[in-house]
């Protein structure tokens, strides 16, 4: 039973995968994930079906369902919490896709992806601790800080300290309050995004998304790159990372960075 549930787990998280970057797999879809959950669970099947080759092998069912079905037996056999595994899974997989999906999404759809991922596997992780113990664990009471580890680099405390502070606009809409806010720019991991990544994640219009974009600029949380019109560019304020960003995200956004000189 145990196994049924993990594979419709990582059946359902590579269909979101492949409609993302490769929808003109999704018509043999099922056909590649029923010979994949043939040999699931069996030895080195991760070796078998590609799970370590090269990043330059690209996207393919078989080896992102490989991928989702290790690191969730991995993350399983984890002496640690199921926030702890949950962002053990976060990790992997974002290791994993990054490289594959540079260029071909955007970053607020890799985002998504990723947040997609992070919920359905912490619902996963619930339910098999509510199966052993019969207690269901206390997830939701618990703050949204201690529920997903700040990405690495971001000072979350001080950002959070930071958008604590801002002017009253902010109140009086659900979908941008200093919460959600936090929540956004954490999983931006301090790296470059646009206003329409802005858009796309809040659901809001241009008009609104560049009124809350530029009162946190005023607030010194963001910083600007400085170019104009399409070209523009946001991120998390120096202040707010613990380590310089790494590359990931941009190479996953292939956008433009700070403007030169």
């Amino acid at each position: 039973m145990e196994r049924d549930r993990r594979l419709a787990l990582v059946r359902h998280l590579t269909e979101q995968v492949i409609t993302a970057a490769r929808p003109e797999k999704l018509a043999d879809f099922a056909d590649d994930f029923a010979d994949f959950a043939l040999t699931a669970g069996a030895p080195q099947v991760a070796e078998r079906l590609g799970y370590q080759r090269s990043p330059t092998q690209g996207l393919d069912t078989t080896l992102v369902a490989g991928m989702f079905f290790e690191v969730m037996l991995d993350a399983a056999r984890l002496p640690v919490s199921s926030g702890e595994r949950v962002s053990f899974v976060r990790k992997k997989a974002k290791d994993y896709l990054v490289t594959r999906l540079a260029g071909q999404i955007t970053l607020s759809q890799f985002y998504r992806l990723l947040n997609l991922i992070e919920a359905k596997v912490g619902d996963y992780f619930e339910r098999l601790t509510e199966d052993w113990t019969g207690v269901p664990e206390t997830r939701e009471a618990a703050p949204l800080a201690s529920r997903r580890p700040d990405p690495e680099g971001v000072d979350g405390e001080a950002l959070r300290e930071a958008l604590a502070r801002l002017s009253p606009p902010l109140k009086g809409r659900r979908k941008l309050t200093p919460e959600t806010l936090w929540d956004f720019l954490r999983l931006t991991g301090g790296r470059w995004f646009k206003l329409l990544d802005f858009e796309e994640h809040f659901q809001v219009n241009k008009k609104t998304a560049w009124t809350y974009l530029n009162l946190l600029l005023q607030a010194g949380v963001l910083e600007h790159n400085g170019e104009k019109a399409n070209r523009v560019r946001y991120r998390l304020d120096p202040t707010f990372k613990v380590t310089p960003p790494n590359s990931l995200g941009e190479a996953v956004a292939s956008d433009s960075p700070r403007k030169e000189g």
